[in-house]
């Protein structure tokens, strides 16, 4: 199974929330979701995760954000779905277990008895904790290249991302994880750039996830015309690798109102595309 990663931010609950209601997210795909803000958003996502009975996580120690406090975290608590627990101490000493334990950090879990675990683990390709970690494990792996400016991404249009589907299970885990178009190194708010990037994932040839990365020139007058020519690229990419998804669909729909929708709305359309796109893998 295939497990995104997700922070929690605000167009990456509501990418969840559209693609549930138009039921084009694959149960395969269980979403982890680590929150970070106390929101509307976050729980009626809950709400419709129940509604649907589409398998998620919910991260019930989250490492920033809203919920670090005593009331926050006896709401995570609360939350009547599946718990996943970032290891911050050794995984005996706690009086609860989770449904999944996740590993960030090292020292912890390398501190931890899992001679008897057989709750399934996401951990990192690191082979000191591959080999001390016991029971079913769960590769994590952070594909996307993060870049300080925008203008970066110039220098190379498509980086592969990921054929994980097709090789984590000869390789002996459960399931894989990443962070969709993130990194894994939390951030409250991106870079401020004069450019508009949309990364945007699609199939080559092969199968295998491409990252194509359209980026606006910086001299453009207006947020508008910026975006505009990021959809022309768009247009020209998807002639040749065509995703037909969602995703695209809201962007042509900002295009069609002769509107830019916001850099929200852009995140939550490409986060929209990959995961439909991964849900397509398990069809």
């Amino acid at each position: 199974m295939y497990y995104p990663y997700l922070r929690g931010k605000q167009f990456d609950l509501l990418a969840l929330k559209t693609l549930l209601e138009a039921d084009l997210l694959s149960k395969q795909v269980q979403p982890i979701i680590e929150p970070v803000k106390q929101s509307k958003t976050f729980w009626s996502l809950i709400d419709l995760f129940k509604q649907k009975n589409h398998p998620c996580l919910i991260i019930d120690n989250p490492s920033a954000g809203d919920f670090l406090t005593d009331d926050g975290l006896q709401a995570l608590a609360a939350i009547p779905l599946a718990k996943a627990r970032i290891v911050e101490q050794p995984i005996e000493t706690y009086d609860t277990q989770p449904d999944m334990w996740i590993i960030h950090h090292a020292e912890a879990a390398l501190a931890s008895d899992w001679s008897t675990n057989h709750i399934p683990t996401l951990v990192s390709k690191e082979f000191r904790l591959l080999t001390h970690v016991k029971g079913p494990k769960i590769i994590m792996e952070d594909p996307f290249t993060r870049l300080p400016k925008n203008l970066f991404y110039t220098e190379y249009a498509t980086e592969f991302f990921s054929s994980r589907k097709k090789s984590f299970h000869q390789l002996g885990f459960n399931g894989y994880s990443d962070f969709s178009i993130d990194s894994k190194i939390y951030y409250e708010s991106s870079y401020p750039s004069n450019r508009i990037a949309l990364h945007w994932i699609f199939l080559d040839e092969a199968a295998d996830l491409q990252l194509a990365h359209l980026v606006s020139d910086d001299e453009l007058p207006s947020q508008k015309d910026k975006f505009f020519q990021v959809m022309v690229q768009l247009s020209d990419h998807e002639q040749r690798f065509p995703t037909n998804t969602a995703g695209l669909q809201l962007l042509q729909n900002a295009v069609d109102q002769e509107k830019f929708p916001g850099m929200g709305v852009i995140r939550k359309a490409s986060v929209m595309n990959h995961l439909e796109i991964v849900s397509r893998l398990w069809t």
